[in-house]
């Protein structure tokens, strides 16, 4: 039975595995780190490993104690969060563990990143994969063997990954897209591109319904009937179902992926299209919506709004400040690298240090 130690254990997506790992295996989980953040859905993980059997630790110090674990499972933020955590943890494991032991990162970061990231642990004789999830919190709660349970975009080392096939499971719905180091971070940020290009495809056409239909006002029953309906053709996208729906229907614009987070994921996907060749026609979608993601961050900073919540921005009364703030921010720069610079600097400071584009080696040993 492998034995783990968990860092964003109190999460959304890795919150839930406390449950999921049941008494017998495949894991046994010994340590989690808990930075003592308030909220009252991580108390109810909390909870789920305390009766696991987990000890609840502040340090990472603590987390790797004597040494006498396989690995970390690590599920944090990005690129700019990350970089230290598993560069502090691959220096701790290569200290103190005996045998080889591993990083299973679960986080959604740069392709680039986990190159890195890969060579900076193999020099301190730790393993290290990326494992990026998909589906929301449902789908991690939903768990293994659920039709709707998170996907786990796998790949790498195949030693590491043959190791925790049977956790994967548990948790979620796992396929291994080769040997690649970069390959499961490269499926998410294409899984992006079909997620934010729905995203302004369903918003687009909620703008125009109000437009056409209810006097440029978003929102109710009959505009619900009407997308739902709509959406059952061939130009359907799951953005209704799951994002979109929640704000026409139910008036509730916060549930959701989070804009915080989705504007990060977008710019990876933006950098990922272009550094593989293509055309501007499939970069610049990824342009437009970081900088109305990040146009809605700037309007509503003491808000806390999901992905859908661009749509309310979107409709007539709105849409001249959108487009400003799109002009204003390079969104028609002549060249990528200028727009994507001119997407990071127009988002909040706090959001800017989480994006750190371009990862390198030297970053990990600095």
């Amino acid at each position: 039975m492998l034995r783990l130690a968990y860092v964003g254990g109190l999460g959304l997506m890795a919150g839930p595995a406390g449950t999921h790992l049941k008494p017998g295996g495949p894991a046994r989980v010994p340590r989690v780190h808990d930075r003592g953040n308030p909220g009252q859905q991580r108390d109810a993980f909390r909870e789920g490993w305390r009766q696991h059997g987990a000890e609840l630790v502040g340090t990472f110090d603590a987390l790797v104690g004597d040494g006498q674990i396989d690995g970390v499972v690590a599920c944090c933020g990005k690129n700019g969060d990350d970089l230290k955590v598993i560069a502090d943890l691959a220096r701790l494991l290569h200290e103190r563990c005996d045998a080889t032991p591993f990083i299973l990162h679960m986080s959604t970061v740069s392709a680039g990143f986990t190159v890195a990231a890969e060579a900076f642990c193999k020099g301190l004789d730790v393993g290290y994969a990326n494992y990026p999830l998909t589906g929301g919190p449902l789908g991690a709660q939903l768990g293994g063997g659920h039709p709707n349970g998170m996907l786990i975009l796998a790949s790498g080392d195949q030693e590491i990954y043959s190791r925790l096939e049977p956790t994967l499971e548990a948790l979620g719905r796992p396929r291994n897209y080769g040997a690649s180091v970069s390959a499961g971070a490269e499926t998410k940020l294409i899984g992006q591109h079909l997620v934010f290009n729905g995203c302004t495809g369903i918003c687009t056409g909620a703008a125009l319904y109000a437009e056409c239909f209810a006097d440029g006002v978003m929102g109710g029953e009959q505009q619900g009937a009407y997308f739902d309906f709509l959406n059952g053709g061939a130009g359907g996208t799951r953005q209704w179902d799951v994002a979109l729906s929640k704000g026409v229907k139910d008036d509730d614009w916060a549930t959701g992926f989070s804009i915080r987070h989705a504007v990060v994921d977008a710019i990876y996907a933006a950098k990922l299209a272009q550094e593989k060749g293509l055309s501007r026609l499939s970069i610049q979608p990824m342009i437009n919506i970081t900088l109305a993601f990040s146009f809605i961050l700037d309007r509503y900073p003491e808000r806390s709004l999901a992905t859908h919540a661009i749509a309310q921005d979107m409709i007539a009364k709105g849409a001249s400040d959108l487009d400003a703030f799109l002009i204003t921010h390079g969104a028609f720069a002549p060249d990528i690298d200028t727009c994507l610079a001119s997407c990071i600097a127009s988002l909040p400071p706090s959001v800017q240090q989480t994006v750190l584009l371009d990862v390198g080696l030297a970053d990990f040993k600095a």
